[in-house]
Order: C-alpha cells, then sequence, then structure tokens
C-alpha cells in the first residue's frame, strides 16, 4: 500500500499547539511552586525559621504568575477572529510586560529588605538546622525549574516562557539568601544574608527591566533587526519578476513576524501577472522564514517613493479616455474591447484592441480621417505619450488562429513631452 503524503498543519492549528504547549508547561511550573510552598510553611514554622517562610509566601505569589502565563499561553494561541484580525499574539507580550514589571518589583523588594536586615542583625531568631536542609532543597528545585522552563521557551519561541524562567531563577535566589542566611545564622556571620539579597535583588530588577523593554518594544511595533530584515529584503529582490524593493516594514507579534513590502515590477506587466509575482514573493518569504505570520505585497510598476504627490491622479482617467473614444466618427461602430492605460513616468500610454467582427470597417476607413482623429484625441489629452491601435484579425482558414493587425503609433506621431518630463 502506497505511503500518504502527510499533511503539514494549518497555521491555526500551529498556533493552538503551542498555545496549549505553553499552558501545559505553566501548569507543571505551578504545582511545583505549589508542593515547594507548602513543604516550606510547614518546616519553616516547626524549624522557627521566619525567613523560609517568607519565602514560601514568595512563592505562593509566583502561582498568581503562573496563572497569568498559562492564560497568556492559550489567549496567543487562538485563531484570528473578527475583533483580533491579526491574532493573539499581543496577549503573550503583554504577559511579557507584566513579568517584567513583576521582577523589577521583586528585584527592588530585595533591595530594600537588605538594607532593613542590615540595621536588625541582632534581632534574628535562633533557627534548626532543618530549615537550611529546606532552603538547600527548595533551592536546586527552583535551580531545576529555571533551566527547563528556559528550554521550553527556547524551543517553543515563547518570551512569557523565558520571562517565567527568570522568575524562577529569582525564586532560586530567594532560596539561596534564605540558604546563606540560615547558614550564617548556625555559624555565626548574619551580616551574609543581607549582603547576598542586595546582590540578588540587582540581577533581578535588571533582568526585569529586559524583559519589560523588550515587551514594550514589541507593542509599539518596533522593527526587526537590521540583520534580519536584510535578509528577508534579499529574499524578496531574489525572486523572479521582481525590479527592484523601495520600501519593507517589519514587526514582532509573539513569536510571527509581520512584513509589509513594495516591490516594483515590468512597468507593462497585466495585473494577474504582478498578482502573481506577488504570491510568489509571498510563498519564498514563508519557506526561508518559517516564523512569518504574514506578508502584505504591494505591486508598484515604478518607484512611488520618487513620484510627486498627486502625479497619478492628474493623468488621463479611464472613462475620459472611453467615452472621447465613442464620440469618435471612426470608432462609432468598431468600439474598441480593449483598452489598456499605462501609466509611466508622469505619462499615459494607450493601447487599444478592434475585435475581429469591426475589423472590416475600421481597416476600410479612411486612413487619414483616421489618424486626424487620434490626433485630436492626443491633443485633448496632452499627457498621452503614445497610442497604438490594433485590429483583430479573423483565424485564417485551417489554422484556427487569430492574427492582429497594429496600426502603427508611429504613424501617429506624439506631441513633444512637457518641460522637465522626459518622454519614454
Amino acid at each position: 500500500m502506497a505511503e500518504q503524503a502527510s499533511i503539514p498543519p494549518s497555521p491555526a492549528a500551529t498556533a493552538r499547539a503551542r498555545g496549549n504547549a505553553i499552558a501545559r508547561t505553566s501548569l507543571a511550573a505551578m504545582a511545583v511552586n505549589a508542593t515547594l510552598a507548602l513543604l516550606q510553611i510547614v518546616i519553616g514554622l516547626l524549624a522557627n525559621a521566619f525567613s523560609l517562610v517568607a519565602d514560601a509566601m514568595h512563592t505562593l505569589a509566583d502561582l498568581s504568575t503562573d496563572a497569568m502565563v498559562s492564560w497568556a499561553g492559550r489567549s496567543a494561541g487562538a485563531p484570528p477572529d473578527e475583533d483580533h484580525p491579526y491574532g493573539h499574539g499581543r496577549f503573550e507580550t503583554f504577559a511579557s510586560l507584566v513579568l517584567g514589571l513583576v521582577l523589577l518589583g521583586v528585584g527592588c523588594g530585595f533591595l530594600w529588605a537588605a538594607g532593613m536586615r542590615l540595621q536588625a542583625l541582632e534581632h534574628a531568631p535562633p533557627i534548626e538546622p532543618a530549615a537550611l536542609v529546606m532552603a538547600v532543597t527548595t533551592l536546586l528545585a527552583k535551580e531545576g525549574m529555571f533551566h527547563w522552563l528556559r528550554r521550553r521557551g527556547r524551543a517553543l519561541k515563547a518570551q512569557v516562557l523565558e520571562a517565567a524562567a527568570w522568575h524562577a531563577r529569582s525564586d532560586a535566589a530567594s532560596s539561596l539568601v534564605v540558604a546563606i542566611g540560615i547558614g550564617g545564622s548556625l555559624a555565626g556571620y548574619r551580616f551574609l544574608e543581607p549582603l547576598g539579597a542586595a546582590l540578588v535583588g540587582f540581577m533581578i530588577a535588571s533582568m526585569g527591566v529586559r524583559f519589560a523593554y523588550r515587551a514594550v518594544r514589541e507593542l509599539v511595533d518596533t522593527g526587526l533587526d537590521p540583520e534580519e530584515v536584510a535578509r528577508i529584503a534579499d529574499a524578496i529582490r531574489t525572486t523572479p519578476g521582481v525590479e527592484d524593493l523601495h520600501q519593507i516594514r517589519t514587526r514582532r507579534m509573539a513569536d510571527r513576524i509581520l512584513v509589509d513590502a513594495h516591490i516594483q515590477v515590468a512597468p507593462r506587466l497585466s495585473v494577474s501577472e504582478g498578482h502573481r509575482v506577488a504570491d510568489t514573493v509571498l510563498a519564498r518569504l514563508k519557506e526561508r522564514f518559517p516564523h512569518l505570520d504574514d506578508a502584505l505585497i504591494h505591486v508598484d510598476h515604478e518607484n512611488d517613493t520618487t513620484r510627486p504627490p498627486g502625479q497619478l491622479q492628474a493623468l488621463t482617467d479611464r472613462t475620459e479616455v472611453v467615452q472621447d473614444l465613442r464620440a469618435l466618427p471612426a470608432f462609432a461602430a468598431a468600439s474598441p474591447d480593449w483598452v489598456v492605460l499605462h501609466y509611466l513616468g508622469g505619462r499615459t500610454y494607450l493601447d487599444l484592441l478592434v475585435p475581429a467582427k469591426h475589423a472590416p470597417s475600421l481597416l476600410a476607413a479612411d486612413r487619414a480621417a483616421l489618424f486626424s482623429q487620434l490626433d485630436a484625441l492626443r491633443q485633448r489629452h496632452p499627457d498621452l505619450a503614445s497610442l497604438r491601435l490594433f485590429v483583430e484579425l479573423a483565424p485564417e482558414p485551417g489554422t484556427g488562429s487569430e492574427k492582429l493587425h497594429q496600426i502603427s503609433a508611429n504613424e501617429v506621431p506624439p506631441p513633444p513631452p512637457p518641460a522637465g518630463n522626459a518622454s519614454l
């Protein structure tokens, strides 16, 4: 039996799977924190180690943070809806911001507590050795959870899990402070606890500032790093059909990338072919950058960043051209069914196709009179740089193919271009 080709999961399914993985990871961290907090409270009360009880309160406070991580993971994995057309990735970014602020607050709290403890060393209560065992056990458990959460965060590219990992490191640091304080108290060196608390407080506050800063940058739509933007631009420029790239904007949404780009294609390309080039660019970007969520590709026929404002709107409009063509005697019974306007370099280029059923009457018309009428049309629209007239001929016997007869545009000399506007 032939093996069936595997169908890749949809982006929505991938986002849901990632969100569920983040939620499961945070729930496991919550279970570990709850167990440690319960043991710390029991042993802290029995061993007269109030610092251990305080650390347990800190651990219980972390449970609310873990709950926020779980909520953010599930919310960010939800598919786009009417109210959130770009998805819910910013929920994860917001949670990272909150966690960063929490880390900053915890760090400042350690710094303040360290100063208070240095002023009241003589009031430290006697501590039982069992408290030191619990403090070291908590320290090892929290440090192990830090490495596990950070590894999961990098694997899932989830900033919120990396922030939670550093929060676990802050918990381990607080447990280290408690262990040093308890050990110092047992050995007679009580000043070690507040000094360690001050050092750890500075480290935690620095991490909080870093995570909050990254989240704020994403919330205000800061672009990607220049190196990553250069790689995206190179992928666009080397796509077949793209002649130039003159504008690119990027931003992040959680682990996803959003791109807006203006590409330049051949000036006389059809709309459908230009759209095909844009689709090719999008497919190439998604192939080379797996975390690209979407790219809005704007197709230009020329570099519009150098075009004077309002230039296109000042050129001849299709409605005006069609109206004037219908008013010409030569086209009274031979109306063209294909009118194409190209706007290039501030000028208008007009192509006309007369269908085969009207070809005999047009070809039998007085050529001089026809050219006179077309010249009048050009005089009415001074921005017309050229006018090409094509006549569709009936299929030749036995060929089944149609031919086009072009009445050369050279037979209708173009007017001189306006001053300061080069003829194309």
